[in-house]
């Protein structure tokens, strides 16, 4: 199966080996035309252009070199997008997470000036009764935690 086909490949070659001469004149509606076959007016000059056989190998090579690059760029822009993704959800997070955390210190804060007797629970389980200066400053805390979250 290959065999043949590089046989052709080959032939094929071959036959684009010929030179020619190219022409370019200004026909008579005034474009610039390009040929082969030499224009009946001799005021142009010809345009000494040799061809040359194409490198099937360079070809392939180029060509391979180009879909490499284009599948680094897909995998690149692929990444970049996962990545952005990744951050938006994670912003996300942080900002339920935040606002969460916001309306825990707001209800602290609420009910830490809202109560009459404020009490915390000691080792064993049993409640303390704070005092004023105590109080004062769990309000104080609980106030700079709402202004942190909330903000």
């Amino acid at each position: 199966m290959l065999r043949p086909l590089l046989l052709l490949t080959l032939g094929l070659s071959l036959l684009t080996t010929a030179s020619a001469e190219i022409y370019k004149y200004i026909d008579e509606h005034g474009q610039v035309q390009y040929t082969d076959k030499p224009p009946l007016l001799p005021k142009e000059m010809p345009i000494k252009k040799q061809t040359q056989p194409s490198d099937n190998a360079a070809l392939a090579d180029r060509v391979a070199a180009d879909l490499k690059a284009r599948d680094a760029a897909a995998k690149a822009q692929a990444a970049a997008k996962q990545a952005e993704t990744e951050k938006k959800k994670a912003d996300e997070l942080t900002a339920a997470d935040k606002a969460d955390r916001c309306v825990q210190a707001r209800g602290k804060y609420e009910n830490l000036t809202t109560s009459h007797r404020v009490y915390s629970l000691n080792d064993k389980g049993e409640r303390v009764y704070l005092d004023d200066k105590q109080i004062e400053q769990s309000i104080a805390a609980a106030k700079e935690q709402m202004d942190t979250w909330c903000n």
